[in-house]
């Protein structure tokens, strides 16, 4: 999958992210709780920690500056390697972060503020599409997600990466643009098309039924 990043990352529609603030939250948070974090010294997961908004506005050279983060992790314990985070390490990642320019630091106040860059939500996305899946609720509700996309020829790469990507994700492929999943992913495929810049071209369809759906049922066991 990260060669599907990779080759899609230079072929943007759009120079600017389409997602807000908020999903970039919401995808942080995401990846956090569905991925126990054990290495809290990796640059991936400090930057996760950003876009959940964990550093914002926090002074870093407060001694519990890593337990601001905590209610925002609502499952996290005292017995995580999270409450035992060594300050100088965070801040040597923090520093790492910003050579990298995917963050930039600022004083505001009293506080040192930690935002993410546009490289910075970019790589979050990128995360979030090698590490995100499409869930499997215990029992079907009987409704189809349609995803059907129209890109024009002169961005075929990205063309070919929303297909590598929904074929991953389990998708069926209906047409050479359509496909089908029999669960819910309207956020997961927000995100990709976020991530690409393709928002106006890529549409989501809830579908109560569809005829002769034996084929699909069978391939998604429903």
């Amino acid at each position: 999958m990260t060669s599907v990043a990779k080759r899609s990352n230079h072929n943007m529609l759009t120079n600017k992210s389409d997602l807000s603030d908020s999903s970039i939250k919401e995808l942080s948070l995401t990846l956090i709780r569905q991925k126990r974090l054990e290495n809290l010294e990796k640059v991936e997961t400090v930057l996760k920690f950003i876009g959940a908004g964990a550093l914002l506005g926090a002074s870093i050279v407060a001694p519990n500056l890593i337990r601001l983060a905590k209610p925002i992790i609502d499952d996290l314990t005292a017995e995580e390697p999270w409450e035992r985070y060594n300050i100088r390490h965070l801040k040597r990642t923090l520093g790492r972060l910003e050579k990298q320019n995917l963050v930039v630091k600022y004083i505001s106040g009293n506080q040192q503020v930690v935002e993410l860059t546009e490289a910075g939500r970019r790589k979050i996305y990128k995360f979030a599409l090698d590490e995100i899946k499409i869930k499997s609720p215990r029992s079907w509700d009987g409704t189809w997600w349609m995803i059907s996309y129209d890109i024009p020829e002169e961005f075929k790469n990205l063309r070919d990466a929303i297909r590598e990507y929904l074929e991953v994700w389990g998708f069926y492929k209906i047409q050479e643009s359509v496909f089908l999943h029999a669960y819910p992913c309207q956020k997961e495929v927000e995100f990709l098309r976020g991530y690409l810049g393709v928002g106006k071209y890529v549409r989501v369809f809830r579908v109560s039924k569809i005829e002769n759906d034996a084929a699909f049922r069978e391939y998604f066991n429903v």
